[in-house]
């Protein structure tokens, strides 16, 4: 590495620092960095803090920082961004050196600028976790390695990479395959003295910071039983290629791998090229620099694709810095000029991007902290006399990833009358329970974004919605917790017990436990009223050209509705003349003889509130279980019932094209029509139905496309028969007056 090259380095490692400590974070925001933060308050790995193994030397280092007046975020952080800084000037050392015929590269500058700019790079350098500065010495030592041509210089080398893993275990991964490597390479008559001195040296830089770790830790017994806890724990539930050898896993696992770290497939898709042509490239002209480079990330890349969670992207980080070099020498083949630009035009993409996220990352709390305040102020409302104490529900990955906010909160956490258990895939029945059982405090309810059980309760409150101020799905990809959603259901309308499928989550809950109207009763309550309430039942009886099949629906015991239904879906308006009587609400069950019968809508409301359902061309909802996202397809026509009640309504449709990319969508009621538009492939509609048009008690509104299109007669490999025309994420009608 050459005096310029150096200095360029110094720069750049510079630059970076410079450009992150104006954005460190306001707030901890993974369940790892309260673990850390912990820890800087007070060391003890068996009460995970940290969670084993320990990082003894990220800790030590934090600790001081603390000591200096930093907070604990911003002393985690600060370290973090240090080791971006070091991890910079250390790409370019080694990509400067790495390469077996050209021992000096004039252009290792661009590639440690690529790797820099990655946002993956950028933004995890400034959260409070060890992976930086764990990646920053990691990127030092394979530095180191590379040009180690004696013992002595092998023999530092292995020292430090034993001891650099004190600051993150991975680095193990990254260093210890290049130390036997460098070994080998030493003189045949220098290898047997250089492997004794070398991991000798290795060992003794291990246990520079593991005998202490063990001692403060309650000695060997001790420690062990937390690190096997540990261990036991990051392989229960967890989504790996490992324990999930599926083609989809292993999809997630690369994109995970090798696209999530640049935020946009687009511009993953050009650096992967780039790096493509450069393994073609080192193929044909200098094998030994791949060979070298293979070593040097292929053991890290092969354990985090296989034991390490697919969706964490933050494991994939080590994986950014042979991906820029193999780009580098993929854009080499360019004259050097286009190479230049081509790069730097990649960085200033990566750059993009890479600004957005992290001035989003700084710019708020993470989502759980924001919660936390929210609650807190609306347990201690202005002017109350006591505060607030609600009823505490939440999903199970909620419950475990929360464990350690709350512990952080401490003080500031709401008092709860109670916490309401969450047994798996059923959270939502405790909360039945409470209500059922004669439950009055408000339930506060936090919720995975990605669940939709929450559709079997309805309430008049829409949710607080806590969210990052940037496209996190990639960039914090497996932090826990995440994004949430937080209700407070005060008195619910309505809520359904098991065997509902207002869903296709509840549908599948409802198939693996054999609930179902079928199976049993299922059971329902509906908030009592004096006045006339419309009850709203549809659903699909799925068997095809099969039998019809009964549907009994019965209102404290009353039989107001008993018919036969033939295969398909089917919708029924029902008016009853009171729900009144003993306790706050009615039971409602539905049963049938057939158990291919689902019930999937369902509503009660009293005179005076709007109720509708999807009644003819429409098709199953849908949804990706990655997002969370649910949707339902029109066919060309599709058709609401609706009961008014005297109001207006706003019909707010959003949602996609995929048969074209613009569609004629026609809104009618009866044969008049209301509205007409122009949508584009993606589209948000609202269209005003004025009172004038829904005169009757009950009215049919149709919803025309005049895109549409059947998957079987585009795509040779479908069966689908299906006309599909929106793709619709939201239907919505409203009363506006």
């Amino acid at each position: 590495m050459t005096r310029g090259q150096r200095l360029a380095g110094a720069l750049l490692g510079g630059l970076f620092l410079a450009l992150h400590l104006p954005f460190l974070p306001s707030s901890l925001e993974d369940l790892d960095s309260i673990n850390f933060a912990l820890g800087v308050r007070h060391f003890d790995v068996s009460q995970h803090q940290p969670h084993p193994p320990g990082y003894p030397l990220f800790i030590g280092a934090a600790k001081l920082l603390h000591a200096a007046g930093l907070s604990e975020v911003h002393a985690l952080s600060l370290i973090g961004v240090i080791g971006g800084a070091v991890a910079v000037f250390a790409c370019l050392e080694l990509f400067a050196s790495i390469a077996h015929r050209r021992p000096a590269d004039s252009l290792a500058w661009l590639g440690a600028t690529l790797a820099g700019s990655c946002p993956l790079f950028w933004l995890t350098a400034a959260r409070p976790l060890s992976d930086m500065m764990g990646l920053g010495a990691a990127v030092g030592v394979q530095a180191l390695l590379v040009t180690a041509t004696t013992v002595n210089a092998v023999t530092l080398a292995a020292f430090l990479a034993a001891f650099a893993a004190g600051i993150r275990s991975q680095v193990v991964w990254l260093t210890l395959p290049l130390v036997v490597w460098a070994v080998w390479c030493l003189p045949r008559h220098e290898r047997l003295r250089g492997a004794i001195r070398a991991f000798g040296a290795y060992a003794v830089g291990g246990l520079a910071w593991a005998i202490p770790l063990v001692l403060i830790s309650g000695g060997p017994s001790a420690y062990l039983r937390v690190f096997y806890s540990q261990g036991a724990e990051d392989l229960t539930g967890v989504a790996m290629l490992a324990t999930t050898p599926t083609v989809r896993q292993l999809i997630t696992a690369v994109q995970f791998t090798f696209i999530a770290p640049w935020s946009d497939w687009r511009l993953a898709g050009v650096v992967l090229a780039f790096a493509a042509a450069g393994v073609v490239a080192l193929l044909l002209r200098d094998r030994t620099t791949l060979g070298r480079l293979a070593i040097a990330y292929g053991p890290y890349v092969a354990f985090d694709m296989l034991f390490q969670e697919s969706i964490t992207t933050r494991y994939a980080l080590p994986g950014v810095i042979p991906v820029c070099y193999l780009a580098l020498r993929g854009a080499t083949l360019l004259p050097t000029a286009s190479a230049v630009v081509s790069l730097l035009a990649v960085v200033l993409a990566g750059a993009a991007i890479s600004d957005n996220a992290m001035y989003g990352f700084a710019s708020m709390d993470a989502p759980v902290f924001r919660m936390l305040g929210d609650m807190k102020t609306a347990a201690h409302p202005e002017g109350a006399a006591v505060p607030t104490t609600p009823v505490l529900a939440m999903h199970r990955r909620e419950f475990f990833d929360l464990r350690r906010s709350f512990q952080w909160a401490g003080d500031g956490l709401p008092q709860f009358a109670q916490r309401l258990s969450t047994p798996p895939k059923h959270e939502w029945l405790e909360a039945v329970k409470y209500w059922s059982q004669g439950g009055h405090e408000p339930v506060w309810y936090i919720a995975d974004p990605l669940r939709s059980d929450l559709a079997l309760i309805k309430h008049g409150k829409r949710p607080v919605l806590y969210r990052w101020p940037f496209q996190a799905s990639m960039l914090l990809g497996g932090s826990r917790p995440n994004e949430l959603d937080w209700h407070v259901i005060e008195s619910p309308d309505w809520f359904l017990g098991e065997g509902w499928a207002l869903t296709p989550e509840t549908a599948g809950t409802a198939r693996e436990d054999s609930k179902g109207p079928g199976y049993g009763a299922i059971t329902g309550w509906i908030r009592r009223y004096q006045q006339p309430v419309t009850l709203m039942v549809g659903g699909r009886n799925l068997a095809n050209a099969g039998p019809n099949a009964t549907v009994r629906v019965r209102v404290d015991g009353q039989v107001v509705l008993d018919e036969s239904v033939p295969p398909g879906f089917f919708l029924r308006m029902l008016t009853l003349p009171t729900t009144a009587g003993s306790g706050e609400y009615a039971v409602v069950t539905i049963e049938s003889d057939n158990r291919e019968l689902a019930i999937e809508q369902f509503d009660a409301q009293p005179t005076g509130r709007v109720v509708y359902g999807f009644s003819d061309g429409w098709n199953e909802q849908e949804y990706t279980p990655s997002t969370g996202v649910l949707w339902r397809w029109t066919t060309d026509r599709a058709s609401l019932r609706v009961r008014p009640e005297g109001h207006s309504l706003g019909l707010t449709l959003r949602g996609e094209i995929e048969a074209a990319s613009s569609s004629h969508v026609t809104i009618k009621v009866g044969d008049a029509v209301v509205s007409e538009s122009d949508v584009p492939k993606e589209f948000s509609l609202t269209s005003v139905i004025p009172q004038r048009f829904l005169t009757a008690p009950e009215v049919v509104i149709t919803i025309e496309s005049s895109a549409h299109y059947v998957p079987a007669e585009k795509r040779w490999r479908s069966r689908d028969r299906r006309i599909l025309g929106l793709k619709l994420t939201e239907c919505t009608l409203s009363p506006i007056s």
